[in-house]
């Protein structure tokens, strides 16, 4: 285990913020702590596990029970219906950045960096018909997103695929920088492979009251992979230092933040193998739970939403033409 710093202020000292988190995404088992800054109000894994030792946590990404609902999803329904939030931030994307000067035609490039299986790039070139491509850590990903979705995705760490300067006209990063051990030289990446005037969209989980009012067993938590949780102005100063011009800031929408939390508050341990692809009665039987939490869950969540409080947070930003 490693000492942690916050990124933006890396002499302050960390308050605590939990007392005490496991495991309960997946199950794997552990215990961490994170600290606040004082300053910007952050919240880091400190101490965290070195990066060599992160495999068992990563182990159970990209299931094949989440294969065979995306594959089932996808040749059933169209993009929008099969693809979800997938669907809904791709929509957003398209609209939000043409509203800031973007002009989508099938000669813009797109990258996503931590792109799962695909399934918003998929989205992105229904929508827009920009050229797509991703990169992820895992490698699954990459015949995963050829196989269903016909997106080339490449496989490892972004800088060390060496993309040319300037390769992209708009990249975005999906609940991946709370990942990265160093955000800083990630958004820096983003930006040398992004042409000038190009948009960056990224989206990280952030502190929120509810984040406050279940601590450990925060749905969004998801100890030891999420090494940070930005708060809204350290955000802006890792982009601005990373040469990005920040245009907006915003708590988006995010459904099931309150009712994953009471799942693991009532006890739940492994959230992904059971009540998402779970099989057996004691799974439908979550599964059930779950969807009725939904039902407070998502008006709830939405007037979080406006109220600007939710445990999301979304910035776009651009970078600069002379820069």
């Amino acid at each position: 285990m490693q000492a942690a710093r916050c990124p933006v202020h890396p002499d302050e000292t960390l308050l605590p913020a939990t007392a005490r988190a496991t495991d309960r995404f997946w199950g794997f088992g552990g215990e961490f702590t994170y600290g606040r800054c004082p300053t910007c109000g952050t919240w880091v894994l400190d101490p965290r596990p070195a990066p060599t030792e992160m495999g068992p946590w990563y182990a159970g990404y990209y299931p094949e029970g989440e294969a065979a609902f995306r594959r089932k999803a996808w040749s059933r329904y169209g993009p929008r219906r099969a693809l979800g939030i997938d669907g809904m931030r791709a929509l957003d994307t398209k609209v939000r950045l043409a509203r800031l000067g973007q002009r989508w035609t099938p000669e813009t490039r797109a990258l996503d960096a931590g792109c799962g299986a695909g399934g918003f790039l998929a989205g992105l070139r229904h929508e827009t018909g920009a050229q797509v491509q991703g990169v992820d850590f895992n490698p699954e990903c990459r015949a995963f997103a050829a196989e269903v979705y016909q997106v080339a995705v490449d496989s490892g760490e972004l800088a060390a695929q060496a993309y040319p300067d300037a390769a992209f006209d708009v990249v975005t990063t999906w609940h991946c920088l709370e990942h990265t051990y160093d955000p800083a030289a990630e958004l820096a990446e983003l930006k040398r492979i992004t042409r000038p005037g190009g948009f960056l969209v990224v989206e990280v989980p952030t502190p929120s009251p509810l984040a406050w009012l279940f601590r450990g067993r925060w749905f969004f938590l998801q100890a030891p992979t999420h090494l940070y949780h930005l708060r809204p102005k350290a955000l802006r100063a890792l982009l601005e230092r990373a040469g990005w011009r920040v245009r907006q800031v915003r708590r988006p929408w995010l459904p099931s933040e309150l009712a994953g939390s009471l799942l693991m508050l009532f006890g739940v341990r492994r959230f992904v193998p059971t009540v998402m692809y779970g099989k057996g009665a004691a799974a439908h039987l979550l599964k059930a739970l779950f969807g009725l939490l939904l039902l407070v869950d998502v008006p709830l969540t939405f007037l979080l939403a406006l109220a600007g409080a939710t445990g999301g947070l979304r910035a776009v930003a651009q970078r600069p033409e002379d820069a």
